[in-house]
């Protein structure tokens, strides 16, 4: 994929036990997770508006960021559906930027990957998608493809790969939002 869409923004992993995912990266000497215990937005899954909710978190590993996601029960999902598929959890989607997502789908399909579009999330106030969510075509069990907009969370994506280039190991597990609403009030600005 990356011949085509670029280098990976970040790997999400989903699993069922958000704190037992986090303690096993952690393990590894990944850190610092930056944290959000209620995430979501409404979007449209397989066609259908579902209301989204989530934790989640993103952590670096040098220039490597990684995504943890744990989807709560009953919310009707693209992550909830691979964990009936693989109740353990494991890799669940590959982030790309693209700043035209259906040239990006053009372009894929032209070259004998086309992609599904199985997830659509829009900002509320515009409607505008920020974020699409896509399945290889006719491939059973997917890895998800993500594809999301440049430029909006840069700035605290970067902060995030500093705080963990100068991590001690000291406060592992961190509240996302002031770093993040920090980088999107600099974006706007």
């Amino acid at each position: 994929m990356s011949r085509l869409l670029g280098n990976p923004a970040h790997q999400c992993f989903v699993y069922p036990d958000f704190d037992k995912a986090i303690e096993r990266f952690a393990a590894a000497g990944i850190g610092p997770f930056f944290k959000l215990d209620e995430a979501g937005g409404m979007g449209n899954y397989r066609g259908e508006q579902h209301p989204l909710s989530i934790t989640v978190a993103f952590v670096y590993s040098g220039d490597s960021c990684i995504e943890i996601i744990t989807p709560r029960p009953g919310c009707i999902s693209a992550y909830n559906e691979f964990l009936g598929r693989h109740p353990a959890g494991g890799l669940h989607h590959i982030a790309y930027y693209a700043a035209d997502f259906g040239k990006t789908l053009a372009m894929m399909k032209d070259a004998g990957k086309p992609l599904d579009v199985v997830v659509d999330m829009q900002d509320p106030a515009t409607g505008k998608s920020i974020e699409i969510y896509c399945e290889p075509a006719g491939v059973d069990d997917p890895v998800l493809v993500q594809l999301m907009l440049p430029g909006l969370f840069d700035p605290w994506f970067e902060t995030m790969r500093k705080a963990a280039a100068e991590w001690d190991g000291t406060d592992p597990v961190r509240d996302a939002r002031p770093s993040m609403l920090a980088a999107m009030a600099a974006h706007a600005a």
